[in-house]
């Protein structure tokens, strides 16, 4: 039986607090850390964000589920591999380097992987993950309650889409094109191969929106841990009312007989306000449309990448970024190749100013109007 636990925190200050008691509602930190135990602690620092953005795990959730595996005797290490960012600018910037400097605690980027062999699907028999998340005794996922643009939401089972090591990212966004199913299935991979001990989830000032990145601060004032990070996901995502339609993590989970059958909810009561109303990434082509229509949706519905002139930096990192070598600069423009996009919107992810819009067919925005 899947354990989740939602715990009432209005701010950072009580973190410490609520962690605690959410992890003591699973049984104790004693129940996922041993003495001598090396644990990986897997926050999300997708770039150098300030915490007040929103954009990755708060410092002060790092630091409590750190100081709780110390104290139970394990040897943690905090580690992410970012997007295309220096790994030692997230660390200072998002305040990460900080625990690790005044806990003791080595914080230190993912680099070297590995092949793993596919566990459910021959598919992704190429994968590689990182060799640190494969041989550490423990892991501690510690995901940042967000929408995502391509996911709809990214918790607990998305998080550890950060164990493929550096560009190996934008490779298998390539792989798997535009088909948001085929990704939520390559994430459950990635689960089921590391199956996290413990998740808990930065859910007190998260993201709704055009998140993972570029959407608003949204304060939901929870702490949310789990012995199953997938149940976490999918029993958050019930209680915003999100289907299967969109909520591509519960379609790969239904059609791989992967739901949890037995999931037990304790904590606190989840107030109506909690979720209400959070906005969501608006829909495209891929909520419309059977996957046999995947190109024609490409084409005419889904949303294109373009550039926003007033707020570029022309820094060049959509350029780098893109796994599909659609994005070219020229004279101070971003050129798309709209037949080579795949519409993963890695660019838009992973632009620091926010000036990649996702602009929509008009067609689609008549689709939205009329709830669609």
């Amino acid at each position: 039986m899947a354990i989740v636990s939602f715990r009432n925190c209005s701010s950072y200050e009580e973190v410490k607090g609520a962690v605690t008691q959410a992890i003591d509602d699973l049984g104790g930190m004693e129940r996922f850390v041993s003495p001598g135990d090396s644990v990986l602690i897997k926050p999300n620092m997708l770039g150098a964000y300030s915490p007040d953005r929103a954009v990755t795990t708060h410092p002060t959730m790092v630091r409590a589920v750190t100081e709780m595996t110390l104290d139970c005797g394990g040897k943690p290490t905090i580690a992410d591999s970012p997007g295309i960012e220096k790994f030692s600018k997230v660390a200072e910037k998002t305040g990460i380097a900080q625990v690790g400097r005044i806990l003791g605690v080595p914080v230190v980027p993912l680099g070297e992987s590995r092949p793993v062999p596919g566990k459910r699907d021959d598919r992704f028999r190429g994968l590689e993950l990182s060799a640190l998340a494969l041989e550490s005794d423990k892991i501690i996922n510690l995901p940042k309650l967000k929408t995502h643009c391509q996911m709809t939401l990214t918790m607990g089972v998305k998080n550890l889409f950060g164990t493929v090591v550096a560009q190996r990212k934008a490779a298998w966004h390539y792989r798997v094109g535009l088909d948001r199913e085929d990704f939520a299935r390559l994430l459950l991979e990635i689960w089921a191969t590391l199956r996290p001990g413990l998740t808990v989830m930065d859910g007190v000032v998260g993201m709704e929106g055009r998140g993972p990145s570029n959407g608003s601060p949204r304060r939901f004032g929870t702490v949310v841990a789990s012995d199953d990070a997938l149940a976490m996901d999918l029993t958050t995502a019930g209680l915003m009312s999100l289907d299967r339609s969109v909520f591509p993590l519960r379609k790969a989970a239904e059609t791989a007989g992967m739901v949890p059958k037995d999931i037990r909810i304790k904590g606190d009561p989840i107030t109506e306000w909690t979720f209400e109303k959070i906005q969501l990434p608006p829909p495209d082509s891929l909520r419309l449309l059977p996957s046999w229509m995947d190109r024609f949706g490409r084409e005419l519905l889904a949303a294109k990448p373009e550039q926003d002139r007033e707020r570029c930096l022309l820094c060049g990192r959509c350029v780098e970024i893109c796994p599909a070598d659609a994005i070219t600069m020229r004279e101070r423009r971003l050129v798309f190749d709209y037949g080579k996009c795949i519409r993963c919107y890695c660019c838009h992810e992973m632009c620091p100013a926010d000036a990649i819009r996702l602009r929509q067919n008009i067609l689609l925005r008549g689709l939205e109007v009329l709830g669609r």
